[in-house]
């Protein structure tokens, strides 16, 4: 996350993904540089662009403030649909 910028950049190794796929953020743990998890927990998902093979961005709804230095947080990452 770069504070001001609405893309947010995810590193997933070997995710398979394709641009134009939607990714579903669940199970949000931490917080990333003072954003909420809720932030990323968006039930529509995310439509994602593909930048390599472990990573893609997405356009967060609103702008982040990076209001601290942290780590990075941890998700599980699905698509749009699961089924059983």
């Amino acid at each position: 996350i770069t504070s001001g910028s609405t893309t947010i950049t995810v590193t997933e190794v070997n995710h398979g993904r394709s641009t134009g796929d939607t990714v579903v953020f669940r199970n949000v743990e931490g917080s990333l540089g003072g954003v909420a998890p809720s932030a990323f927990e968006s039930s529509s998902g995310f439509t994602i662009t593909v930048t390599t093979t472990d990573k893609y961005t997405f356009t967060l709804g609103s702008t982040p403030t990076i209001t601290e230095s942290s780590g990075g947080m941890t998700v599980t990452a699905g698509p749009v649909t699961l089924t059983p």
